[in-house]
């Protein structure tokens, strides 16, 4: 189940269907951004996360216009875990994890 306290949790705000899944793990994504759709008795839902961060994994997915298949989902219930933006270097803007780094190590140069 979704931490409602925890603004990288989003979860299915009802229960429902699942229609679409718009984001991967990996994916790079802002406040207010979809991340996916619920179906609620022929309604949609969009459900935007809260802050910005780094998509680390996807519970469920789904995508009706390929497949015509939709996933039923329940209220609160885990669908994708975000994590904070790595930082990011000013000079080429290559992501790095390691927040103690005095040089990109992509560039070389200081941060």
């Amino acid at each position: 189940m979704a931490d409602p306290g925890n603004p990288y949790h989003a979860g299915s705000p009802s229960n429902g269907d699942l229609w679409i899944m718009y984001v991967k793990p990996g994916d790079t994504v802002k406040k207010g951004e979809e991340l996916f759709n619920i179906t609620i008795m022929k309604q949609e839902k969009s459900v935007v996360p809260a802050v910005d961060g780094i998509v680390k994994r996807v519970i469920k997915t789904a995508d009706y216009k390929f497949d015509k298949k939709m996933v039923p989902v329940k209220s609160g219930e885990l669908l994708v875990e975000l994590g904070p933006l790595p930082k990011q270097c000013p000079e080429c803007g290559e992501p790095f994890a390691n927040l103690d780094f005095k040089f990109c190590p992509h560039c070389g140069k200081k941060v």
